[in-house]
């Protein structure tokens, strides 16, 4: 049981991700206008979305590739998912005066759908490594990486927010 819970968390971190991926500011999805939103704000958001994104990647890599048992971190991602489905959905953040389109409606309620077995199986499988399982060996990565992946992240937000800003 434990080895398939494992790897379906790797799955719902990577399945989340590429979700989000299709909901970027300026793709074929997400049309709505967030120019009424300061700069800052929306700069802030698209970049707590992009970590949010990217970090799901790396850490479904090092929990299959067992560096690194991070479910608690599994298990935070997966309530940022459905935190920030759930405000949209709602209409509380971010507001904007462009309907929805019906696809990003759907994929919103498939991120919320995503997150809230992400959440209850990595809190699951935590308490399970705790009990049962020797620390993983550690995450590290190498400058290189570390410079490509905050490369990426400025290049990822700078075209969102200009995008929802409509720019």
């Amino acid at each position: 049981m434990m080895k398939t819970l494992h790897w379906g968390i790797v799955a719902l971190l990577v399945a989340s991700a590429a979700n989000l991926c299709v909901m970027v500011p300026g793709g074929p999805i997400e049309e709505r206008d967030f120019s009424a939103i300061s700069p800052i704000i929306l700069g802030s958001f698209n970049l707590f979305l992009t970590l949010l994104g990217l970090s799901s990647f790396a850490l479904a890599y090092l929990i299959a590739s067992k560096r690194y048992n991070g479910y608690i971190l599994a298990s935070l991602i997966g309530l940022g998912y459905f935190a920030v489905y759930a405000l949209d959905l709602a209409f509380i953040f971010p507001k904007s005066p462009t309907p929805m389109p019906e696809l990003l409606f759907k994929l919103e309620w498939l991120g919320i759908f995503l997150a809230i077995p992400l959440i209850l199986g990595a809190a699951m499988m935590s308490k399970q490594t705790a009990q049962h399982e020797p620390a993983a060996r550690g995450a590290t990565f190498t400058l290189p990486v570390i410079l490509g992946a905050g490369v990426l992240i400025v290049a990822i937000v700078t075209f969102s927010t200009y995008s929802a800003m409509g720019l």
